[in-house]
């Protein structure tokens, strides 16, 4: 039975009117008078001798206190105070193990999970931080309509330096490639290698270890490799001027010796080859064209500019007028991107690979803060779970004047206390689990105690966890009044038992949007490798033509088509996994204004229909029974729309492609040529003339045995290369690693953040279970089963749980949706996904609460009422 309370406003009266230091002690004795009066005479009866009480206790004169009454002791705290607060902190800790156990491994895996996601995140914002004026430095890339691509003319690097004040430099470097290396008896191919105009050195801030800076790449035989190339051919690091055989043609002498490239660099390379080199052989080099976009420049502006967004539009202005004074009509808008941002803020096409996502970063910030958050929801939770275990010590210390501060100044330090132990052991997790999780992130990814930069941010992390896990236990444990904590009468607030299940909710709100991510990305994934990508990727092996084998191709078609093994066969231009090459020089019949679509093409032979299993809607493929192929073109779906035709009449009719005039002679059914993050662009197929790759359809089980049979063919045919192969299906895969890892790091830590929020359950159901011991042991005596108490225990945990299911949803919903947008071609999000992570989510959360539910429902109730 509820113990009669006065009317709040007769309360408040005599707050406002009592001094206040004495006013729990009045207040406590007026409460107990009026609950003796109302059992007696009535509340009329009550509240009348409750105001004449009010008035008894009164000073003389009554006024409205002006502020509040200062006390004799000051807010100090001496090392013996100190000295004395430890020893508690320590003595709780080692006292309640179980309770500290709890609360320290909580911290410290949200720590370390908190500690492994920032450094990820550190490493993905210091992408190009490192060169000197990387401020200063642009690069210039150029939309047309939807098509958006990093690369720009050759003419244009030298041409904005000559007639623009405000580019103070240019450097033009060219798309990577690979070349066979050769030195002495070890040849190896490398993929890494640049042409990059001379001055590379001073605009970029790449440390050359031996060398020249100023003339490193002025002449067209010398070549720069980095350190870790120099040892793998020369076995050290002084290879300067020693002599070097690229691609079995020509020697190249070291001018000089880079340091390895750095891993937060979006340019990745073994070596640096001078522009003047392929300028000897490259038309575009040749003739400063500004029509054909095939380069990458950047450009270093004055400071001025570089600062001034309005000043860096105005000169994209002057860019665009100085391209259509060179005659061009095309359409082109040109943007210049920050060096630093090309990392993280690249989506565009023909660009060097290995970029990351913004997205991404601002992801798994968040749920780095997340997981933080809930380790400390956690300590909160425990801490004002046990709060009636530490009122009789706050009561004394406040009748031996302790004030307020003092006491939330000792319950913070003890929730820091238990924050730096639990950063000492978070440490050490993160030295444990950074090898899986550089793999996972394919990232190098260290830390280094010693940086004093680092070492203040770990340091950071613990006052942050520590202050905002123990401000609430220490302002709610602080504010107890001594008067009902000593005479008993403390019982926890209906406030403090609302903001605890809020936590919870909160923790397993975080929990279930995690876990829906974790779903959703491998789901996306799932719909990426069994979409129908208009061709066969299974089975598809292939063979660069390099070397050699280009001026054979006769001989290794014939060589091919003997061979069981690999008589099914095609030469292709490029891997349609991310085909480069475009053009707007299209011409079609019916056409009514110049075009500005960018139509990409890809080069075929006779075989291709049949080996990539592709469909002709319309007309024929390539073949060899008509002679006049050569000029003719097949089109894609996509590309029959845009020029305005349809099935029934896009066959015959006339189309020029660059200079070449041609007919159409087929319609292909759409197929992927890009990633799926890209929406399907219109394709011309021209018959191949030259070579590329080698296509071959291997049959199920004989992939070991046409590899071998490869690699005869490329042994007789060209000798001087070594043997590179590859699988179509494998290269698709690659194309969505990022999307991958994220799957990936998702997965560890929504699994993390369901682990921690288990912890603080299990500590939670563990308190209840422990103060409502007597009541199941009366409830066992009058016949409750082990069932009825364990749903007895679980019903209020269950309804939080379903609470934090109806908050979840939306926003995992809305979060995963706006994700998938960034896919030209996405799965479906439907609602038992969800469902899926909150029954998950539930069923683990039962499991964990279980464990005290069955304990506290199979005690004997003799020992639980044996004091009663």
């Amino acid at each position: 039975m509820n113990t009669p309370q006065p009317p709040r406003w007769a309360k408040t009266l005599l707050r406002w009117l009592h001094p206040e230091n004495t006013i729990e002690e009045v207040e406590g004795d007026l409460d107990e008078l009026y609950a003796y009066a109302c059992k007696r005479s009535g509340k009329t009866h009550a509240l009348l001798r409750y105001l004449l009480n009010v008035l008894t206790v009164l000073p003389p004169f009554v006024r409205r206190r002006g502020g509040k009454t200062q006390y004799d002791q000051p807010f100090s705290l001496s090392p013996d105070m100190l000295k004395n607060y430890f020893k508690i902190a320590w003595r709780n800790i080692v006292r309640q193990k179980a309770y500290s156990l709890l609360n320290i491994a909580g911290l410290s895996i949200g720590m370390a999970c908190s500690i492994l996601i920032l450094l990820w995140v550190q490493n993905e914002l210091s992408y190009d931080r490192f060169h000197t004026r990387a401020n200063q430095l642009f690069r210039l890339t150029c939309s047309a309509g939807d098509f958006k691509a990093a690369v720009s003319p050759a003419g244009m690097a030298r041409g904005l330096q000559a007639q623009l004040p405000q580019v103070k430099g240019g450097v033009r470097m060219s798309k990577p490639s690979p070349m066979l290396f050769e030195v002495g008896e070890k040849k190896v191919e490398e993929k890494r290698v640049f042409y990059a105009d001379s001055n590379f050195l001073e605009v970029f801030s790449f440390p050359l270890l031996a060398g020249n800076t100023a003339t490193a790449l002025s002449d067209p035989g010398a070549i720069l490799i980095t350190e870790e190339t120099a040892r793998k051919y020369y076995g050290t690091a002084d290879a300067v001027g020693k002599t070097m055989r690229i691609n079995n043609h020509d020697n190249f002498t070291i001018a000089g010796v880079l340091a390895n490239t750095p891993s937060n660099s979006h340019l990745q390379f073994d070596a640096i080859i001078p522009m003047k080199t392929m300028a000897s052989w490259n038309w575009d080099l040749k003739n400063d064209t500004w029509g054909n976009f095939n380069f990458y420049t950047y450009l270093e502006l004055d400071e001025k500019t570089a600062a001034s967004g309005p000043a860096r539009q105005k000169l994209l202005q002057q860019i665009g007028k100085m391209f259509k004074a060179h005659g061009e009509t095309i359409k082109i808008d040109f943007q210049l991107q920050p060096l630093t941002d090309i990392h993280l803020h690249s989506n565009l096409q023909i660009d060097v690979p290995g970029h990351g996502n913004i997205q991404y970063v601002n992801v798994f910030f968040i749920v780095a803060i997340f997981i933080l958050a809930v380790a400390c929801i956690n300590f909160m939770n425990l801490a004002t779970a046990r709060s009636e275990r530490r009122a009789k010590e706050v009561g004394l210390r406040k009748v031996v004047g302790a004030n307020r501060y003092q006491l939330v100044f000792q319950f913070l330090g003890e929730s820091l206390m238990f924050s730096f132990l639990s950063l000492v052991i978070a440490i050490g997790i993160v030295y444990l689990l950074l090898p899986v999780f550089t793999m996972l992130t394919e990232k190098t990814l260290a830390i280094h105690l010693l940086d004093g930069k680092l070492l203040m941010s770990l340091l950071g992390i613990a006052v942050l966890t520590g202050l905002v896990s123990g401000s609430y236990p220490a302002l709610f444990l602080s504010g107890f009044a001594p008067v009902k904590v000593l005479k008993g009468k403390m019982r926890v607030a209906g406030g403090n038992l609302l903001f605890r299940n809020a936590l919870v909710v909160t923790q397993f709100v975080v929990a279930i949007v995690l876990l829906v991510g974790t779903a959703v990305v491998y789901k996306q994934l799932d719909f990426i490798k069994k979409r129908n990508l208009g061709f066969d990727k299974s089975n598809l092996l292939y063979l660069p033509m390099t070397g050699e084998l280009g001026g054979k191709q006769q001989a290794l078609k014939t060589s091919l088509a003997q061979n069981p093994l690999t008589e099914n066969f095609t030469v292709i231009s490029d891997l349609p996994t991310k085909l480069e090459s475009g053009t707007v020089d299209v011409v079609w019949d019916g056409q009514i204004s110049r075009n500005q679509v960018v139509f990409p093409s890809l080069d075929v032979d006779e075989n291709f229909v049949k080996v990539f299993k592709s469909q002709v809607l319309a007309g024929r493929g390539f073949d060899k029974m008509f002679l006049g192929d050569s000029s003719s073109y097949m089109i894609n779906e996509k590309a029959m729309q845009v020029m305005g035709m349809n099935i029934n009449n896009a066959v015959g009719k006339p189309l020029t492609f660059g200079d070449t005039k041609g007919t159409i002679i087929g319609v292909v059914k759409d197929f992927h040529f890009k990633s799926l993050q890209y929406a399907m662009e219109p394709l011309i197929l021209r018959l191949n003339k030259w070579g590329g790759v080698v296509m071959v359809r291997t049959t199920a089980g004989n992939n070991e045995q046409t590899i071998k049979a490869l690699e005869k063919i490329n042994q007789r045919l060209n000798p001087a290369f070594p043997f590179t192969f590859g699988f179509l299906d494998k290269d698709l895969d690659n194309l969505y690693r990022s999307e991958q890892q994220m799957g990936g790091i998702f997965n560890l830590f929504a699994g993390l953040a369901i682990f921690i929020s288990c912890l603080g359950l299990y500590g939670l159901s563990a308190f209840m279970a422990e103060q409502r011991t007597k009541e199941i042991g009366v409830r066992k005596v009058l016949g409750a089963t082990v069932a009825g108490v364990v749903g007895l225990l679980s019903q209020d945990f269950l309804k939080l749980i379903v609470i934090a299911i109806v908050i979840a949803s939306p926003i995992a919903w809305y979060a995963m949706n706006k994700w998938l947008q960034g896919f030209a071609y996405q799965t479906t999000l439907e609602w038992w996904v969800i469902g899926l992570a909150a029954i998950l989510a539930t069923g683990i959360a039962l499991f964990t609460i279980s464990f005290q539910s069955i304990k506290a429902a199979l005690t004997d109730p003799v020992k639980s009422l044996r004091s009663e």
